[in-house]
């Protein structure tokens, strides 16, 4: 279950709160005015997410390449006018 507590809970409780998200590699959700305003980890967490992501931006990256050596492979290629004929380049 997430948990979730208003603004004015953390500015009073800061240091216990942020001692649980250290704790634990759940998110804390923060609301303000009832509505969810922000979201707290920890910077263990964060960091395992911005590895993460990092890894899938060359995770796509690979698979765009081979796509791209497979379709220069199959003839599935056009010429460089041909293209800035279609995405309307000013000759």
């Amino acid at each position: 279950m997430k948990t979730i507590i208003p603004v004015t809970d953390l500015q009073r409780q800061a240091a216990k709160i942020l001692g649980d998200v250290n704790k634990s590699s759940e998110p804390i959700i923060i609301t303000q005015r009832g509505r969810p305003a922000a979201v707290l980890i920890s910077a263990k967490r964060y960091a395992e997410i911005e590895e993460d992501l990092a890894e899938f931006d060359d995770l796509e990256l690979e698979y765009l390449v081979e796509q791209g050596l497979k379709d220069k492979e199959a003839g599935n290629t056009i010429s460089l006018s041909e293209a800035k004929r279609r995405l309307k380049f000013p000759e």
